[in-house]
């Protein structure tokens, strides 16, 4: 039986199946890792919030212990008076001179010794768990830089500088600015002095301290410290402490999420800010989202394995019955007898098309003895034996057929019998004269079968007003008018096909106007086709359904029935038909 099977890709319906069902696949697969991915993701940034808030923890710490014992230090300097006059003559000081000279006034005006603040300030620098590694002294005098030189263990004093900035540039001063304070005059407090600045070097400080992301210490809009690889992280940095809520994310550029985090200090004044792009989390956790995607992958493949063989097998099936019938439909019975398909014997398929071999060898079996065998004869009984032939024969047999398809589950084969035995119940039985509502059910019957046939690219819509469905009419005209459709207008290789009939009343009659989106009649033809239809043709070629509907109807409703044929606009063929109401007769059709 293989040698004779047509592979599944070669029949249209289990092709665009397969195809559908890979694309479905895929498509499920890309939803679920992008919700896998955002659901991970979602929870390593969670990690990361909590990896930045251990880290603030203990950034808060150190700069906490640091900024305590500065705030101890300032508080015994305003306790010693002393202290206060030589801080007074370091700030109103201008040059080193000025501010010798102002100690030297500070020294005659008392019997002790005077004070050093400078010299004071070494024990800051000295201190390991401090480590100031400079102070400023800014004021309208102008600004001054103490300093440790870690050489000779000597402390300095630079005057004249023009900012805060520029006393980093003192080796070993220090990059970042700690903390402030403002100083006033003990002899009146409301007088201010300047501002004492305190520099320690944000390495030492913040010494241990890491995280994934880019972070950053800052008080307001100044940066005390950083730890950034790129200046897009500045930026991102920079944003997150504009941020209204205290933690979330935005986008960095068009796809790329920047989850932030805010920690603000509750007893000092600087907030840790932390922030990381999601490509960054999705860096950090390669090996989850491969494994992630080898999964999907793996279901997607075994998914997209069981589609194919459960087509495949469908389509063993059904190439098997079409060699079948199409052997049947050329009168070779031999054909079907010699398919090998024992192999298949314990498939629900193939016991199906067992069962449709058996039926076509009774078949022949009976065609020869009842029928071909009288025909060698005489032709006269031959003649009589065919119009003889009981029609029950043929609905007990597609019946039979029906019922080993919904027996294996095959549901669309049986509904494609059960359509056509009563198709061909209704074309036997059925009176020449019947209601307009009876043969539009006839024309849905047609149209149903055609559309199992081309599942998948075919739709039919029949639209009739109640005040038309009594209408007499004769029967099986608007058939042939569909089947004009599939035999030149239809198009297959659109993936929609439409097929629309509207009947309606208009002025004293029925308009009924049959339009689809096919191929059309070219224009060439348009003219030849239409003079077929009014004049006859002795063209082999001529379309004689379009006449023989014509010539049916123009007999029964007389000189005002009218019948045109055209293109549509937009595209494909239209057929419009007026009835006369006045015409037809009574009669009756069998449709159950």
């Amino acid at each position: 039986m293989r040698k004779h099977s047509i592979s599944f890709l070669k029949i249209k319906v289990y092709r665009r199946k397969f195809l559908g069902n890979a694309v479905a696949i895929l498509v499920l697969c890309m939803l679920c890792f992008l919700g896998v991915s955002v659901f991970f993701t979602t929870i390593w940034a969670a990690q990361q919030r909590q990896e930045a808030q251990d880290t603030f923890s203990v950034v808060e710490k150190k700069i906490g212990t640091v900024k305590d014992q500065l705030n101890e230090y300032i508080e015994s300097c305003y306790a010693s008076r002393k202290m206060m006059q030589d801080a007074r003559a370091l700030f109103t000081a201008e040059t080193e001179a000025g501010y010798v000279h102002k100690r030297l006034g500070n020294s005659k005006s008392s019997s002790a010794q005077i004070a050093y603040m400078p010299g004071d300030m070494k024990k800051l620098f000295v201190n390991r768990r401090i480590q100031v590694r400079g102070v400023t002294f800014v004021s309208g005098e102008g600004t001054k830089a103490v300093w440790l030189d870690r050489v000779s263990g000597d402390i300095h004093v630079t005057f004249g500088l023009k900012s805060e900035e520029e006393a980093m540039k003192i080796p070993g001063f220090g990059n970042m600015m700690l903390s402030s304070f403002e100083i006033r005059d003990p002899d009146s407090i409301s007088r201010q002095l300047g501002t004492i600045t305190f520099w320690v070097d944000r390495e030492e400080l913040l010494r241990g301290v890491s995280l994934s992301g880019a972070w950053a210490v800052m008080q307001g809009e100044k940066v005390l410290h950083a730890d950034y690889g790129q200046g897009k992280e500045m930026k991102w940095l920079r944003a997150a402490a504009n941020m209204e809520e205290s933690q979330g994310w935005f986008y960095g550029n068009r796809y790329e999420r920047i989850f932030y985090t805010v920690f603000p200090s509750s007893q000092y004044d600087f907030s840790y800010i932390s922030v990381i792009n999601s490509n960054t989390i999705w860096d950090l956790n390669r090996r989850t989202l491969i494994a992630t995607s080898l999964v999907l992958v793996i279901l997607a493949g075994g998914a997209l394995l069981v589609s194919f063989l459960g087509i495949r097998n469908d389509a063993r099936f059904l190439s098997n019955i079409m060699q079948m019938l199409g052997a049947m439909e050329n009168g070779d019975f031999s054909v079907a007898k010699n398919l090998d398909i024992h192999e298949e014997n314990k498939n629900e398929y193939g016991r199906i098309a067992i069962a449709l071999k058996d039926v076509s060898q009774k078949l022949e079996g009976y065609i020869r003895t009842e029928y071909i065998l009288k025909l060698k004869q005489q032709e006269a009984a031959m003649r009589a034996l065919k119009h003889q032939i009981n029609p029950h024969f043929l609905y007990n047999t597609l019946e039979s057929i029906r019922s080993k398809a919904l027996m294996w589950g095959d549901e669309e084969t049986a509904e494609a019998i059960t359509q056509l035995g009563t198709l061909y119940r209704m074309i036997v039985h059925c009176p020449d004269v019947i209601s307009m509502k009876e043969e539009v059910e006839l024309l849905e019957m047609y149209l149903r079968i055609m559309s199992l046939r081309f599942a998948g690219n075919f739709v039919y819509q029949l639209e009739v007003e109640k005040e038309a469905e009594e209408v007499r009419t004769l029967s099986f005209w608007l058939q042939p008018l569909a089947e004009n459709f599939f035999t030149h207008g239809f198009d297959r290789d659109s993936e929609f096909n439409l097929l629309i009939l509207e009947i309606k009343p208009e002025g004293g009659g029925v308009r009924v106007l049959m339009a689809d989106n096919g191929l059309g009649i070219v224009p060439e033809r348009l003219e030849a086709t239409r003079k077929n239809m009014y004049e006859g043709s002795d063209d082999p070629d001529a379309d004689i359904g379009l006449r023989n509907v014509y010539m049916r109807l123009k007999y029964f409703y007389g000189e005002n029935f009218t019948m045109e044929i055209g293109n549509n606009p937009e595209g494909g063929a239209r057929i419009s038909v007026f009835i006369p109401t006045q015409a037809g007769k009574e009669g009756n059709c069998c449709i159950h």
